[in-house]
């Protein structure tokens, strides 16, 4: 893939960077996605990158460091940068490409929450008390066409009118609309490494540029379903719009539009209104759409559809959420009683109750890490390393990548069946696994990895598990987590606690209101179903 390496400098921490450090980040973004998605952008976008591209070195810089602050509305007095020279030129070159615009129309209120509280009281004498009581009370005594007369007299400001062409070509590039540029600076800083796996610029997020405009309506239609409590009107027009995207969705797209039917679903269920409900969560493929359904089937007496569906989930879960509620729904019972230790809470000081947990534990001779789940998501990460980053068509994007795009999907180990039955059966022999461990953790150290948190996993903590834990339990938590690493993100004990060879113990910590949660019954489940040492410390008061 062009321009997928690295600039060849690098940033050293506490220093400032090099001049044309940030340029060169935006030029590196800008250039890539016209040259490999040019076919994905819309007039305007051509346009806009087409102008960042083409500006002088002083407008780029400065762009690239006004795209980095926090907006939309900047103010011009703030506007400052050592590296460009001959600002009030640079923003003038800005404005004439239409990259920046100079005092465009906002509401009174972003406008004077740009302002100081001091700088309020000054302008707007009557206004006094909290920041938000003060721009209260002067929308409430000014018109919105004198307080943007009086901000703009004294305090102009800025927007980045490219802003919405950026933000399409960071979702292009990363592949996913929540990273930035600040992925770069991270990077150089030695704060991040990735894995050197390979691309194919003939794999896409977006095949062409319906299916892109299809994923960005799907993501204004989610934004929508957040502001139904202020919005309660858009709930209809909502459900209608949710309604007509269900042919052959992309998996982002469906992703983006479950959260959206399941939000408009648990809405419309709060409203009374159950048989829309019903409908937002027939569509939604995600959690918790079809325990919502088995509950309103239940609820307005349809017994037999509730039942038959309750069958359905049990047969073929997809996440341990939905295999805890199959288990459990009806029952007077739980299924999951795991063994209970209880301790009386007595003087904790400041610390947490875990780790007043690994103090008593310790007394008892027990060694104690608080790891949760990085524990077992760890060591599938270590164990199975080329697994995650197997060149899987469509899986990796760009080289900015701690995982796979498919990790979380249900298909993940299907996609991957045959590398992984191969490497199971390389990690059933003792020597292999241990190797495995070992070596991963000396070559990779400090390569990201979704499953492997380097903060947690250290090359002691390694060797006391290989020495103490049986490998029949390391291997088969690595095993259950590559098998559905979804289904395995939370729920594991609180503390791994070591004493002697073989002698060890997952211990959930739970304080005197506490109960277990759905994931955490799966994984105690799991782990006795296998004769693994885990147990509840349960404090009382």
């Amino acid at each position: 893939m062009p321009l997928a390496a690295p600039p060849a400098h690098s940033l050293r921490s506490g220093e400032p960077p090099p001049p044309d450090y940030y340029r060169n980040n935006l030029l590196r973004l800008a250039r890539l996605v016209m040259t490999e998605h040019a076919d994905l952008l819309a007039a305007e976008d051509v346009r806009c990158l087409s102008a960042i591209l083409e500006a002088g070195k002083p407008a780029q810089r400065l762009l690239a460091r006004l795209v980095s602050r926090k907006g939309p509305l900047l103010r011009l007095d703030r506007v400052s940068y050592a590296e460009v020279d001959g600002l009030t030129q640079a923003l003038q070159a800005l404005a004439d490409a239409e990259l920046v615009r100079m005092n465009p129309e906002a509401a009174a209120r972003e406008l004077l929450a740009m302002l100081t509280r001091a700088e309020l009281r000054s302008r707007f004498e009557a206004a006094q008390g909290t920041k938000a009581n003060m721009i209260e009370t002067i929308i409430e005594r000014h018109s919105e066409s004198c307080i943007r007369a009086l901000v703009r007299a004294q305090t102009p400001w800025l927007t980045v009118a490219c802003w919405p062409s950026l933000k399409l070509a960071q979702l292009l590039f990363f592949g996913d609309g929540h990273r930035d540029l600040s992925v770069f600076v991270l990077e150089d800083l030695g704060m991040r490494r990735y894995e050197d796996y390979a691309l194919n610029p003939d794999h896409r997020l977006f095949r062409d540029r319906h299916e892109l405009d299809r994923y960005l309506r799907a993501r204004l239609l989610n934004e929508a379903s957040r502001n139904l409590d202020q919005l309660p009107g858009m709930a209809r027009p909502l459900s209608k719009a949710l309604a007509e995207c269900a042919v052959r969705p992309s998996r982002l797209e469906e992703k983006t539009l479950n959260r959206a039917r399941n939000r408009l679903g648990r809405w419309f269920e709060r409203a009374g209104d159950w048989q829309s409900a019903l409908g937002c969560y027939a569509a939604s493929t995600a959690h918790p759409a079809r325990e919502r359904r088995v509950r309103l089937l239940r609820r307005i007496g349809d017994e037999q559809a509730a039942q038959d569906l309750l069958r359905a989930i049990a047969l073929a879960p997809t996440c341990a959420e939905e295999a805890d509620f199959a288990s459990r729904f009806g029952q007077r019972r739980p299924q999951c009683a795991p063994k209970i230790e209880t301790k009386t809470l007595g003087a904790m000081g400041a610390a947490r109750i875990e780790r007043h947990a690994m103090a008593l534990l310790a007394v008892e001779g027990g060694e104690a890490w608080h790891l949760e789940n990085h524990l077992p998501r760890g060591l599938a990460g270590l164990a199975f390393w080329e697994v995650v980053f197997a060149p899987v068509p469509g899986a990796f994007l760009n080289p900015y990548q701690d995982a796979p795009l498919d990790l979380h999907w249900q298909d993940f180990a299907a996609t991957r069946a045959e590398a992984i039955a191969t490497r199971k059966e390389c990690l059933a022999i003792p020597a292999q696994f241990a190797q495995s461990l070992r070596g991963t953790l000396k070559g990779k150290r400090g390569v990201a990895n979704r499953l492997v948190s380097w903060r947690h996993l250290d090359s002691y903590l390694i060797e006391r598990l290989l020495e103490t834990v049986p490998h029949e339990v390391l291997f088969k938590l690595a095993c259950r987590v590559i098998d559905n690493p979804g289904a395995t993100r939370t729920g594991f004990p609180d503390l791994l606690v070591l004493y002697g060879t073989r002698d060890y113990e997952f211990v959930e910590v739970k304080g005197p209101t506490d109960s277990l949660q759905p994931a955490q019954r799966q994984w105690f489940n799991y782990l006795e179903g296998n004769g693994f040492n885990a147990k509840v410390l349960k404090f009382r008061t």
